[in-house]
């Protein structure tokens, strides 16, 4: 019973889809060897209660895309949806009738919404829905927005190789892949359609940001899209795991003596300053 105990405890544990980083990055910085190891199952789950206490810390329940609906008050005719960066406004509702977006120049010319644009790079901001017209007078729960918000990289640029292995990697220039958004032909705006493995003509399939394709459609230029993590959450939520983990060596502990000649002090916060100070530009905050 102890040694299939012993085994278990070797077994990678699944990672959660919201942990923030993998296993293999806190072993990394920890200096632990990259070869599984007596210590992976605890330390996974560090990752995902680091990542969790992370999220929470932010106010924010996700940062990869996902689809959102709110349910808003109408006080004014700008409001700020609580999710951000926003890809695209699905639909928008007052009193149940549907608004549509203004294409005009000027806006204040028709009626509609209009999304204020996001930054170009993390870590953004809530950005403003303005409706624009003389029709939508103030109430409470009035305006119901769905939309879909979240870290990602859209219409990456990429040619698939004329020589096997017809591979694509992401560029991931703000922080690691971690979400497929599909493929699309640059040429015809057609998509192509996600499979499993080995992948025929029109068809491609992806693991951990590196996209596999046809030779069929070897030479072709494609647009790639894909959620991420920024670069700087990753590094917060390993270095929270990886202090965490190490705080089991000195479970109660907020200082000790060295021969009276030194002392040593322990950080006893649910969240260590300089991680906190990672964080600050990523929290929600009212508006």
């Amino acid at each position: 019973m102890l040694e299939e105990s012993q085994e278990f405890q070797r077994r990678e544990r699944p990672m959660s889809p919201y942990d923030l980083t993998t296993l293999a990055a806190a072993k990394a910085w920890l200096g632990l060897p990259a070869a599984a190891g007596p210590n992976d199952a605890t330390l996974a789950a560090l990752v995902t209660a680091a990542s969790r206490a992370i999220h929470a810390a932010l106010s924010r329940p996700g940062l990869l895309p996902q689809t959102y609906t709110e349910t808003l008050d109408l006080e004014s005719r700008r409001v700020y949806l609580r999710h951000w960066p926003v890809l695209q406004v699905n639909a928008a509702l007052w009193r149940g009738v549907l608004i549509p977006p203004d294409p005009n120049a000027d806006p204040d010319a028709s009626a509609g919404w209009v999304l204020q644009p996001g930054d170009a790079a993390p870590p953004g901001g809530p950005q403003a829905l303005d409706l624009f017209g003389s029709l939508f007078c103030h109430g409470r729960q009035s305006l119901v927005v769905s939309y879909r918000a979240g870290y990602a990289v859209q219409g990456e640029a990429q040619t698939v190789p004329t020589a096997a292995p017809f591979q694509l990697g992401a560029y991931a220039p703000y922080g690691p892949w971690a979400s497929d958004l599909g493929v699309v032909y640059a040429a015809t705006g057609v998509a192509l359609a996600p499979v499993s493995a080995a992948p025929g003509a029109g068809q491609y399939s992806v693991a951990d940001g590196l996209y596999a394709f046809s030779a069929a459609d070897a030479g072709q230029a494609v647009t790639i899209g894909y959620g991420f993590i920024p670069q700087d959450l990753v590094q917060a939520a390993t270095e929270l795991a990886a202090e965490r983990f190490r705080a089991a060596e000195r479970i109660g502990l907020r200082s000790k003596s060295l021969g009276g000649q030194e002392t040593i002090a322990y950080d006893g916060s649910a969240i260590p300053a300089p991680i906190l100070a990672i964080l600050q530009p990523y929290k929600r905050v009212a508006v």
